[in-house]
């Protein structure tokens, strides 16, 4: 790729970024300077059609802008009005109490946690991707951010596959990456550093030595040596080894830019929700044993989902049957200097205790635990001497949502209509972020890539892709998703009870968790062919399921839960698997010793490729 065919390229990302609502890397300012500098340069034709076709979007956005919001102006913002036209209440200043501050710190701490566990799932799903493309990106725009962050240059270039130094195929070495992220992204300064880090990696996949110019040099000078043509070609083979990003295939970089574009659009999903700078009040009566009466709440609430604590006010509360009480422990109890350390009692309605120790001193990720009561699942997230509760899901729930999900990839996973399910997922997925449905990409033509991935694969797929959609649906009213996926549906060819089937599922999956049966300690177990979920408590046993005349054997393969099926391999099953016999599919849910299984029916009936 030549040098103007970059810049080109690099004005056509940069676009792209405006027409999405994005403000271009360097501002618009930068945007236009590059602009007035291809439009100055020597382009080959091909290159050419192509500014003048980007650039021609771009004064269409422009114009549009103008019409709908006044004319864009290039000068400075208006004068803020006169001291008699504004308002005259003051803002209360912000971190002003330590209820306000620990207020604030305890709910980021919960997000905190909630986003180590999606990246956790998420560098899990990018694994599974051919030569881990995403992960490697991901890698050097942790890396460069770091780099930034200490005054370190050059910046890394985007490793090769199968890197050694590396080691991406190490699920360790992708669990601590993601870790490192979110660590990252806990701050407004750190998720601004690194998301600045991924957009240049998307820029420039591989940043331009210092010396590049002294290599050319160099390379030049070995080609006028008088040298036999291997001593020559092994010349300049040892003048490229210091600089290995001069010698990577530039064909790689759009692939490297797509990647960067689609982690950038997960990441801004994932980091929709994630708090920003409070105004330094709290919720009035919200923090049992409060110091400022506004604060303090009465008495517990045992209909709310959380409980915050001032621990140093009192020493025992009784919130959604079950008894707390604490004290303070460790040598800081006397120090006022230091937040002391705490020693928690949980005990619940059937007499069983747990006790927990609070150190406010640990670091953010370790200020968050899980306590996991026979009464229901706690959170625990601690700030200084205040504790936020929070009553999770209880087990049937969580896992009825899981079996809801599974119910929905499974309708993705159907191949009835060359995988008309999926192909609509994904318009929607478009529509529902607001860009165009391309029906080319989606026709029925696509569907034989899917037809060619192995199950793990395509499962990891929709698994995502179910994810995503139960995102967008949480935020958006049931008439637009309906919307969207009918229009989706008529944009691919398909026909509108299919689209209201997909939303049916996909409705369900976010907001009506399965009702599952008591789990039961048996060893052999047909499945209903009508859909429904049974359960069985699993122990040291394998338990065998009949389905469809099949026999499915789970059971412990070297520490981990594996399914067998006759003739094929064991297939490990974590927390969801959709399984594809003849004629069905075979849903699969756990939740530690409990295993809900069913059978859904569809209209395919060859047998999957083993």
């Amino acid at each position: 790729m030549t040098y103007w065919a970059e810049l080109v390229e690099l004005y056509e990302y940069r676009v792209a970024d405006a027409l999405e609502g994005r403000l271009p890397r360097g501002g618009r300012g930068s945007l236009a300077y590059l602009r007035d500098v291809l439009f100055a340069a020597p382009l080959e034709p091909a290159l050419s059609r192509r500014l003048l076709d980007t650039d021609r979007q771009y004064r269409t956005h422009l114009k549009r802008a103008r019409e709908e919001g006044g004319p864009v102006s290039r000068s400075l913002p208006p004068p803020p009005p006169p001291p008699a036209a504004r308002a005259t209440w003051t803002a209360p200043a912000p971190g002003s109490t330590p209820e306000a501050r620990a207020w604030e710190e305890v709910q980021r701490l919960v997000w905190f946690a909630d986003l180590r566990t999606r990246l956790l799932h998420l560098g899990r799903t990018l694994q599974t991707q051919p030569e881990r493309l995403s992960l490697r990106v991901l890698y050097t725009a942790v890396e460069n951010a770091d780099r930034d962050a200490r005054g370190v240059t050059p910046a890394l270039a985007v490793p090769p596959v199968g890197d050694s130094l590396v080691s991406l195929h190490d699920p360790e070495v992708v669990r601590d990456l993601m870790l490192a992220l979110a660590e990252r992204l806990l701050t407004p300064e750190g998720r601004a550093r690194f998301l600045g880090a991924l957009g240049a990696v998307q820029e420039a996949p591989f940043p331009r030595h210092a010396d590049a110019d002294v290599l050319a040099a160099r390379i030049q000078a070995a080609g006028r040596e008088p040298l036999a043509p291997e001593a020559r070609e092994a010349l300049v083979q040892a003048l490229r080894a210091p600089y290995p990003q001069e010698n990577r295939d530039p064909r790689e970089r759009p692939a490297i830019r797509e990647a960067a574009r689609q982690l950038q659009q997960t990441l801004e999903t994932l980091l929709e929700d994630a708090p920003g700078p409070g105004l330094g009040v709290t919720l009035a009566h919200s923090i049992l044993y409060a110091g400022a009466a506004s604060a303090a709440l009465p008495a517990p609430d045992d209909a709310a989902s959380e409980l915050v604590i001032h621990l140093a006010g009192g020493e025992a509360a009784r919130w959604r049957g079950l008894d707390f009480r604490w004290q303070p422990v460790g040598p800081n109890r006397q120090d006022s200097a230091q937040e002391p350390n705490w020693q928690m009692l949980v005990e619940g309605p059937d007499g069983q205790k747990q006790v927990v120790l609070l150190r406010p001193g640990l670091p953010a990720a370790e200020r968050v635990l899980t306590l996991n009561t026979p009464h229901l699942p706690l959170r625990l997230a601690l700030s200084g001497a205040y504790l936020l509760l929070q009553a999770g899901e209880r087990p049937a729930e969580q896992l009825g949502r899981l079996a809801a999900q599974a119910r929905a990839a499974a309708r993705l996973l159907d191949p009835e209509g060359q995988y008309a399910n999926l192909r609509l997922a994904r318009a929607a997925a478009q529509a529902l972020q607001g860009e165009p449905v391309d029906a080319a990409a989606l026709g029925p033509a696509s569907a034989a890539k899917y037809a060619a991935a192995d199950p793990d694969t395509l499962l990891a797929f929709a698994r995502r892709g179910v994810g995503a959609l139960t995102t967008r649906l949480s935020r958006l009213t049931p008439a637009e998703v309906a919307a969207a996926l009918s229009a989706s549906a008529a944009a691919l060819g398909l026909p509108t009870p299919r689209a209201q089937a997909l939303h049916e599922a996909l409705h369900a999956a976010t907001f009506i968790p399965e009702r599952l049966p008591e789990p039961y300690p048996i060893t052999q177990l047909e499945l209903p062919g009508d859909g429904r979920f049974v359960s069985v408590t699993l122990g040291d046993d394998p338990v065998t399921l009949q389905a469809r005349g099949r026999a499915l054997t789970l059971r412990d393969d070297q520490g981990s839960l594996a399914v067998l099926l006759p003739g094929q391999p064991p297939v490990p099953l974590a927390d969801l698997l959709v399984l594809r016999v003849p004629g069905a599919h075979l849903l699969l849910v756990r939740q530690g010793r409990w295993l809900a299984a069913a059978e859904v029916r569809t209209a395919d009936t060859a047998t999957p490729p083993a």
